[in-house]
């Protein structure tokens, strides 16, 4: 009977130290206990376009990582090994900024995307490696999506490179469907003007 308690006990503490572990490990990513380990936070840096007029329009909120371009400003951010050009009135989160999982949310406005990054638009999420550019209407609940140089993986679609997409944002989402775009004419050419000589 005593050893019947005894052995009760040892296994009683072994599942408490065992979940205890898994709790600390999961609340640090260890990969031992299904997370992707430890991974550097990688930098944000953000250079603001010289004809910025507005001084009161924040560079960047470090509270929230929120990234923002005002009227009349353009901005250029660099995000690991990736680059961002944001058009005014645009807004960005940095979601997850741990090296080789960059992520961001994009939540209204216009971007163009260089290099290995994650975007989330709502309960969309597209995985670029090369570049795209992206503009959400964010009151239409729309996302045009444009792959300037390689493919750009979608939650539901790929976008081949040199073709247009439009998605829905909100569900009842409709049938994603190609666009003609030549973003280099559109009402933003000055934009793209501005992304190529950056």
């Amino acid at each position: 009977m005593i050893l019947k308690k005894n052995l009760l006990r040892v296994f009683v503490g072994i599942v408490c130290v065992g979940s205890t572990a898994l709790v600390f490990g999961r609340h640090f990513d260890a990969s031992w206990a299904g997370g992707v380990g430890y991974r550097a936070r990688v930098a944000v840096e953000t250079v603001i376009d010289e004809k910025a007029v507005d001084a009161s329009c924040p560079i960047i909120d470090p509270t929230r990582e929120n990234i923002l371009t005002c009227s009349q400003e353009y901005k250029k951010v660099t995000f690991g090994t990736s680059t961002i050009w944001m058009d005014e009135n645009t807004s960005l989160v940095v979601a997850d900024s741990r090296e080789g999982i960059e992520t961001l949310t994009f939540y209204g406005g216009r971007i163009v995307v260089n290099g290995p990054v994650t975007l989330h638009v709502r309960d969309l999420t597209f995985a670029i490696s090369n570049k795209g550019t992206f503009v959400n209407y964010s009151w239409l609940n729309r996302l045009d999506v444009f792959a300037i140089e390689g493919d750009v993986l979608g939650t539901s679609a790929i976008v081949s490179s040199g073709t247009a997409v439009r998605f829905d944002t909100l569900v009842p989402y409709d049938d994603s469907e190609t666009i003609n775009a030549n973003y280099k004419e559109s009402s933003a050419a000055a934009f793209y003007s501005w992304v190529e000589s950056h």
